[in-house]
C-alpha cells in the first residue's frame, strides 16, 4: 500500500509557512487530492498531518477524503502522553516556584486532574532546534518549529469516547453507514463570518 502524507505549515509546533511563506489550505488540499485519487483509480491512502485544533477538524478531514490523520498537540494535552508533565506553578509571597516534574501514569495524576489541580505538557514542532540537536545533527539549521507548555485537559480515554460519538453524529446526520460513505460528502463553502457561528 503507498500513502501520501499532505499538508504543510498548519501543526501547531510547525512554522513553516509563516518563516517560509509555502503553504496550501488544509481543506482545499484534501478535497483536491482526494478527487484525484477516485478519478485516477489510485490505490494509496491520505494521511493529513498536523493542525487538528478540535474534534470537528478531524471529523471535516476524513469527511473531505483524508483515510488518516496525524495529531500531535491534541493528544499532548492528555494526561498520559509521553512528554514530560508538569504540576502546576506554586505561588508564595516570595515569589513563583516552578512546578516539579511528575510520573503522569501514577494514577494519583489522574485523580488530581479531575479534582482541579492544573499540569503542563512539553510540546514541540520536529524542526525545532532542539529536536535537531537530540538527532544528534552538528549542522544546525534554522528553526521551523516552536517548543512550548500545553495545559493537560483530558486524559485520553475521555477524549478518545468523545471523539468517537462526535463522528458517529457526524456520520448519522449525513446517511453514512461507513467510513467510506462519509468520504465525500457534500459540502458548503461558507464565509469567515458564518464560521464564527459555530464557534461558542
Amino acid at each position: 500500500m503507498n500513502y501520501c502524507r499532505i499538508v504543510i505549515g498548519s501543526g501547531s509546533g510547525c512554522i513553516s509557512s509563516q518563516q517560509t511563506g509555502i503553504g496550501y489550505s488544509m481543506a482545499s488540499l484534501i478535497h483536491e487530492c482526494y478527487q484525484i485519487k477516485k478519478e485516477n483509480d489510485l490505490k494509496i491512502k491520505i494521511v493529513t498531518d498536523g493542525g487538528m485544533k478540535k474534534y470537528s477538524d478531524i471529523i471535516k478531514a476524513i469527511c473531505l477524503g483524508s483515510d488518516y490523520v496525524m495529531i500531535g498537540g491534541l493528544f499532548n494535552q492528555s494526561l498520559e502522553s509521553c512528554a514530560p508533565t508538569y504540576i502546576q506553578n506554586i505561588k508564595h509571597q516570595w515569589g513563583i516556584e516552578p512546578g516539579e516534574q511528575i510520573n503522569q501514569y501514577d494514577p494519583i495524576y489522574k485523580q488530581m486532574l479531575k479534582s482541579g489541580t492544573k499540569f503542563y505538557k512539553k510540546f514541540r514542532g520536529m524542526s525545532t532546534k532542539e529536536v535537531q540537536k537530540k538527532e544528534g545533527k552538528t549542522n544546525i539549521k534554522t528553526s521551523e518549529g516552536i517548543v512550548k507548555l500545553n495545559q493537560v485537559e483530558y486524559t485520553l480515554s475521555g477524549w478518545m469516547e468523545n471523539f468517537n460519538h462526535y463522528l458517529r453524529s457526524a456520520m448519522s446526520y449525513t446517511n453514512s453507514k461507513n467510513l467510506e460513505e462519509f468520504k465525500g460528502s457534500n459540502f458548503n463553502l461558507i464565509t469567515q463570518n458564518s464560521l464564527k457561528r459555530f464557534e461558542k
